[in-house]
């Protein structure tokens, strides 16, 4: 039931967009900006519960928790680099959404780097 109704919120936002786009460019920007970032923020509190409980999860199963944490941290940087491309792109910034997504995949990269470490060194121990 919660995602027909966030789906007929978009709906709206999207047809108020539109219809604003004829008259006022610049509000139906702003309409689908705003439209987008409740969106954003009311999928990431139904998500937190969930986050939590799978953390647990991994708890639980004696699993070093700091593999998931570079897991969630690199599906965040990839939700929100998402988020601002769509956005750059929706303004007509074709440029700055490409330079938005290189910024995100390097970032998911840096964060990446701990756990690539790890599989580097675990290789090496195996080879020798």
């Amino acid at each position: 039931m919660e995602l027909t109704s966030l789906l007929g919120a978009i709906i709206v936002a999207s047809a108020a967009a539109i219809m604003l786009a004829r008259y006022k460019g610049e509000y139906a920007f702003f309409v689908s900006i705003a439209a987008g970032i409740g969106v954003f923020l009311y999928l990431l509190g139904i998500l937190t519960d969930s986050f939590f409980t799978l953390r647990n999860i991994v708890e639980e199963a004696g699993l070093d928790t700091k593999y998931f944490t570079v897991i969630l941290k690199a599906l965040g940087v990839c939700l929100i680099t998402g988020f601002i491309a769509d956005a750059c792109r929706d303004a007509g910034q074709q440029a700055l959404a490409s330079r938005a997504e290189l910024a995100g995949r390097c970032a998911v990269f840096i964060i990446s780097l701990p756990l690539l470490e790890q599989i580097l060194s675990t290789a090496a121990e195996l080879i020798k």
